[in-house]
């Protein structure tokens, strides 16, 4: 299977690969990836407004933690205080 064929939980891989990428803040300890920020962007870069944040979040999970990277589950209320990475 072609890497831009492969699905993740009904989202295309490379989507997933996209989004985690692009929210990913790398420190000396590895690389973590804000999941509010990584749903978000996968919406953006997809179009698809319709599936449930943890759906999305689910599939991020999944390719952020294979390619090694801590994972920050930030969308809930107060989540706005946290500062960045």
């Amino acid at each position: 299977m072609a890497l831009a064929e492969a699905t993740v939980d009904n989202f295309e891989l490379i989507d997933l690969l996209c989004a985690v990428e692009a929210c990913a803040s790398g420190r000396a300890a590895g690389s973590v990836v804000s999941m509010s920020k990584a749903v978000e962007e996968l919406r953006v870069l997809t179009g698809d407004f319709v599936s449930s944040d943890e759906a999305a979040a689910n599939a991020l999970t999944q390719v952020a933690l294979e390619r090694g990277w801590a994972v920050l589950f930030d969308e809930q209320p107060g989540a706005d205080i946290v500062s960045a990475i």
